[in-house]
């Protein structure tokens, strides 16, 4: 003879799809970062074709809950001509409606950079183009999010890592 289910079993297993239904909901509804600055720009390491530079990229999270970024990646480019990669591979927690940190590695091409240099070295500002994707956690489901940014900047910074 089969045993009755009851009411309190019921509400357990309605409370859980609820619980589960509103995680997936929320992780599909997550927007991109929005990219703010750059700051503490810092020389790693000097090559022949590659340079690595750390930075910390300052974003915002506009979504209305916290998340978890996992990795990020992407391209870096400079009047549209390719300048290099970047690379984050630390976990960082990303709170609700807040600016968050990315420590991140960027690998500079250094042909593009001399190719470029003399049009980098005479301008005041560019177009700084990011494009990539980011990897995310919330309430263990995950997602890939696009990382777009795209607007002029002042390049003092970056003309002093091409003409180090």
């Amino acid at each position: 003879m089969s045993k009755p289910i009851s009411m309190k079993s019921i509400l357990t297993l309605l409370t859980a799809f609820v619980l589960i239904f509103s995680a997936c909901k929320s992780a599909r509804n997550v927007s991109g970062p929005e990219f703010r600055d750059i700051s503490d720009v810092r020389l790693l390491e000097t090559g022949v074709l590659k340079t690595t530079v750390g930075a910390n990229m300052i974003y915002y999270n506009p979504n209305n809950f916290g998340l978890q970024l996992t990795s990020a990646r992407g391209d870096v480019y400079i009047d549209n001509a390719y300048f290099g990669s970047f690379s984050m591979d630390q976990e960082t927690q990303v709170k609700k409606r807040s600016e968050f940190v990315l420590p991140v590695t960027i690998k500079i091409d250094n042909i593009g950079a001399i190719k470029n240099h003399t049009d980098i070295y005479n301008k005041k500002e560019a177009l700084v183009r990011i494009e990539g994707r980011a990897f995310v956690k919330k309430s263990g489901f995950s997602k890939e999010i696009p990382i777009k940014y795209e607007q002029k900047q002042d390049i003092d910074r970056l003309r002093a890592i091409v003409t180090r």
